[in-house]
């Protein structure tokens, strides 16, 4: 006589010593193992002398599982072991089960490739294959469904559906992994959240997963009782497809085999993070800030840097601490060969700063070392995640790391490209506002520049002198000595000019021999001190050496300001160069203020 569990249906929170009949005639018969976070459940179908045993369990859960089934019937009527695979922690227990009752007119339920398999147990059991008999068993009044789940994980695994109850015994598909034992979940994203480690490490792949769900989805359902984990109550199923339909399974493949699943699943979680952070270039600075973040809710890693080549001849440093990006004078041979006798020999983790010397740290840290390419696949730097010392450094865990190299590879790569362009720009500019012979700015700079500061000159209240300057008999020189000789001491007297301004003065070449000087917060009175000052430096140094002996020069100059001019630029340029005419009518080599 069947003794009916004192336990109510649909609470989780009851005692688990007993069966739990989780709808009409379908218990859980399973029994739960102490710090096991990858518990087997075993279903009974209550079906009189045809009732169907599913997934009966290990030699662990057997005899737990057995004291559950007597109370609700005699062993003697499970006429049905259903084998969803042919994995130990369901098909184990089998022999003492059959010990007890014998093999006469029962049958093995299961899909004809683990049948293949479980016939070497030698049970004496006839088969029931699933695929021959149309995928349905017909057990009284009772009718049952199979539904192909090929590599699920195995490749003939198949899920158990009972027509009456619209229940879907779903084998290892959503399964979980759970510190905390719940028979039904309580929470569709938590419960979700448990099922990815179980998911991306034990099914090969996301279109095979998809493939299964593809089959299930055919049904209604009303329940899914997984092997592993929890059982799922309607109201969570179509969420947990969903989710389960765009979940990157088959990660196993990729990281050697390790048993860190819960680390390698939490990897898994955040890669589309990291390189969505590198898909929409920002900076070096911000998107590494950014994945570095991403990466601490797996490692503890500090900073993230490279150091690149530019142009064959210096690296720049890049840094997830500093917006800045920093020339490194370290010569490029050096940090190469440092870098290949480390990388090269398959040590990519190194203590400390000792592999740069350019690279400081505050505090010591294992660098884990990586190579950064061009676009032409070729070596031109070295990636480095900083990382805590005491930080585990095993090859799985290197293997593991490896996976955000390329992020970082991309974004060195692009700040490479904006920093050079930027060069390029500062170059073009630099070429424009100079002038080529001297390297003193030119008139184009002159314009762009003066009225800028006169402008803030005004709004401060601050005076503004002008100083223009011309060499004297220029022309007789070059007609006597030649260009290249007029050429040197243009170069000469801008070097002179450059080397006697102030800090914020500025120095113009304005063609041929003409030369200005803008020089703010100074008055015309201590500007002709300065021009007199320069005066007397090249009476001294004005002097270059040619083939017919030495050849000196001398210069003359105006200078006004705003006091006398006004804040505008062309009033002042026209008035100082009335005086330097003044000063050359006046005898040449003098200043006119």
């Amino acid at each position: 006589m069947k003794v009916s569990p004192s336990i109510s249906p649909f609470n989780h929170e009851n005692d688990l010593t007993g069966p739990i009949e989780i709808s009409p005639q379908i218990w859980w018969v399973g029994h739960l193992l102490e710090n096991d976070p990858f518990q087997c459940h075993v279903y009974l179908i209550e079906n009189g002398d045809r009732s169907i045993l599913i997934d009966p369990g290990s030699k662990l859960t057997w005899p737990h599982s057995r004291e559950k089934i007597r109370r609700i019937l005699p062993l003697e009527h499970i006429k049905y072991i259903v084998c969803q695979h042919p994995d130990p922690d369901i098909t184990s227990g089998i022999e003492d089960l059959l010990a007890e009752i014998g093999t006469e007119g029962r049958q093995l339920v299961t899909h004809w490739r683990s049948a293949e398999l479980l016939e070497h147990y030698d049970w004496g059991l006839d088969f029931y294959e699933v695929q021959a008999e149309n995928w349905e068993l017909v057990a009284g009044d009772r009718r049952i469904k199979f539904i192909f789940t090929p590599y699920m994980h195995f490749p003939g695994a198949i899920c158990t559906y009972d027509v009456q109850t619209e229940i879907l015994f779903s084998s290892d598909i959503f399964g979980a992994v759970t510190e905390n034992f719940s028979l039904f979940a309580t929470d569709e994203k938590s419960y979700f959240q448990a099922m990815i480690p179980f998911h991306t490490h034990y099914m090969p792949a996301t279109e095979i997963v998809n493939h299964g769900l593809d089959n299930i989805e055919k049904y209604p359902l009303s329940l899914i009782a997984p092997q592993h984990g929890s059982i799922i109550k309607k109201a969570f199923i179509p969420f947990l497809i969903k989710e389960l339909r765009n979940l990157k399974c088959g990660i196993y493949l990729e990281y050697g085999g390790t048993r860190k699943i819960e680390l390698i699943s939490k990897i898994n979680a955040i890669m589309p993070e990291v390189f969505e952070a590198a898909a929409f270039f920002d900076s070096f600075h911000r998107d590494t800030q950014h994945i570095l973040k991403i990466m601490q809710k797996v490692f503890p890693i500090s900073r993230i840097l490279a150091l690149v080549l530019i142009d064959n001849s210096y690296f720049i440093k890049l840094d997830s601490d500093n917006d800045t990006v920093v020339p490194c004078n370290r010569r490029k041979e050096d940090i190469l060969n440092k870098f290949s006798e480390t990388f090269y020999k398959q040590k990519r983790l190194v203590m400390g700063s000792e592999i740069i010397e350019c690279i400081r740290f505050d505090t010591p840290k294992k660098l884990y070392l990586f190579p950064i390419r061009n676009y032409k696949k070729k070596v031109t730097g070295i990636g480095m995640f900083a990382l805590d010392p005491a930080f585990e450094t095993s090859e799985e865990i290197l293997n593991m790391l490896r996976k955000f190299e390329i992020a970082v590879d991309v974004i060195a790569k692009r700040e490479v490209e904006v920093y050079r362009l930027e060069n390029e720009k500062k170059k073009v500019y630099t070429m424009a506002i100079t002038d080529q012979l001297t390297g003193l700015y030119n008139r184009y700079y002159l314009e762009e520049t003066g009225e800028a500061e006169l402008a803030r000159a005004k709004r401060h209240a601050y005076p503004v002198a002008v100083l223009y300057l011309d060499i004297d008999y220029f022309k007789k020189i070059n007609d006597r000595y030649g260009h290249d000789i007029g050429d040197r001491i243009l170069k000469h007297f801008a070097t002179l000019i450059s080397g006697h301004l102030r800090k914020g003065d500025l120095a113009f070449r304005l063609g041929g021999e003409e030369f200005m000087v803008l020089m703010p917060y100074t008055n015309r009175s201590d500007a002709l001190k300065i021009a007199k000052r320069l005066q007397a430096i090249v009476k001294e140094r004005g002097v270059i050496d040619t083939a017919e002996g030495e050849v000196s020069f001398t210069f003359s100059g105006g200078v006004t300001d705003t006091d006398e001019c006004g804040y505008d630029l062309q009033t002042m340029l026209k008035r100082a160069d009335e005086k330097l005419y003044a000063a050359k009518a006046a005898g040449r080599n003098r200043i006119v203020a």
